[in-house]
Parts: C-alpha cells; structure tokens; sequence
C-alpha cells in the first residue's frame, strides 16, 4: 500500500471513529469544546423496524446508496407518535464503507443502554481487500488492545497493549505499555516490546521457540 493510500484511508478511519485517533504510543481523552457538525451530505435512506430489530442506512456521499448502516435493538413498544426518532433503541453495530465502493471496511461494535452505548470494539479492513487487517478493543472509551495484520496476509502479527494511567499533573493518559510481534509469520509470539510512560525501555526475544523471551535487551540512556 502505498503512503498516499495510507494516508487516505488513515484520514477516513479518523473521520469515522470517535476515538482512537491519537499517537499510537499515548492516547488522552479530549473532550471538544463543541460537536462536529454531520457532513452536510449526510442523509438518512431509509429508517426500517422488524420486530425488536432495526436498521438506519445513511448516504454520506450523496450519491443516493447507503455508505453507513447502523443496527439497533428496538426497546419497548413502537411510539404511538409513530416517529422513529421517539423510538427506544440500543445500537449494537455500525458498518461503513469508507471509500464509497459498497463494500464494508469498518464494523463497530457496542455494548450499554440506550443512549448510552459505547464503542468495545472494532474492526478494520485498511487494504480494502475484504479482509480485517486491525482489530481494535476498547474499555471506557479507551483503547486496551490492538491486533494487527502488518503483512496483509490475514495473520495477526502484531499486538500492542494499553494501560490507562495518569500523567503527572493528575490528566487521565492511556499509553501503550507493551508490544509483541510474530517476526518470523509461524503464529507464535517470538518478540516482546516493554513500554514506560510511552517510551519503549526493554525488548525481549524469544530464542529457543518456547513461547516465552529468554534473552533481554534493555534501552535507554547510557550512564557517563
């Protein structure tokens, strides 16, 4: 892929997700002074109830085809208004096409009430290939774990771990405080990354194919 197209689909998977965009090695939690606006394209194509199910399909670009699809479970009774904006409804999932080919590259997951929900996970599809290449969980509106496929070959190969924590003047920071990599594509672990305060400070191999790292290198400043 090249870095054009990564740049591209990074700057649509940003513009998609409501967290997660930060530094791949901390992650704060900002809170905007005001909501972003929905493009002024965005609309609604159809709005359908089937029993305790629902699906809202929105069109983002316009072009008069869905791009969006938002699945709900519908709570209680259909309003007698019949209005579907005063229905009770959970969402349990999101689907996005994000470079407008029908096909989907993001599925969000959610979990809570209604009006409530929060986003546990989700998949990514970043080559368009139809397969997930990243796999991101979060825990309170963080993320926690990350799975990647940084050879596209639909192996995951790369996990990064993330700890919520605070940073000295008591701010809320979520940073990355582990990494491990399959090196050689045989589906085992075989490098361990060690993290302190984003900063990578230990690495870990792997040399005897156990499973576990059994030779350490440690980085940092060299005492004078």
């Amino acid at each position: 892929m090249t870095n054009d197209l990564s740049s591209v689909v990074a700057a649509l998977i940003c513009l998609v997700l409501s967290v997660g965009c930060g530094s791949p090695a901390e992650q704060t939690k900002k809170t905007p002074k005001a909501k972003a606006a929905a493009p002024a394209a965005a609309q609604r194509v159809q709005f359908e109830v089937d029993g305790n199910t629902a699906i809202e399909r929105i069109d983002i670009n316009n072009d008069k085809r869905p791009d969006v699809y938002k699945f709900y479970r519908v709570v209680g009774q259909v309003p007698a208004s019949g209005k579907t904006e005063d229905m009770k409804k959970v969402l349990i999932r999101k689907e996005m096409d994000v470079n407008f080919d029908q096909k989907i590259d993001i599925v969000q997951y959610y979990a809570g009430e209604s009006g409530k929900e929060a986003l546990i996970r989700a998949e990514m599809d970043l080559d368009f290939d139809g397969r997930v290449d990243t796999t991101r969980h979060y825990k309170g509106g963080y993320i926690s774990l990350v799975e990647l496929d940084l050879g596209f070959d639909g192996r995951t190969d790369t996990w990064r771990y993330y700890q919520l924590t605070k940073t000295e003047d008591g701010k809320a920071v979520n940073r990355l405080v582990e990494k491990r990599r399959d090196t050689n594509g045989d589906g085992g672990i075989d490098v361990w990354e060690y993290y302190t305060r984003g900063k990578i400070t230990k690495i870990g191999y792997d040399t005897t194919g156990d499973g576990a790292p059994d030779r350490f290198k440690r980085l940092g400043k060299k005492k004078k």
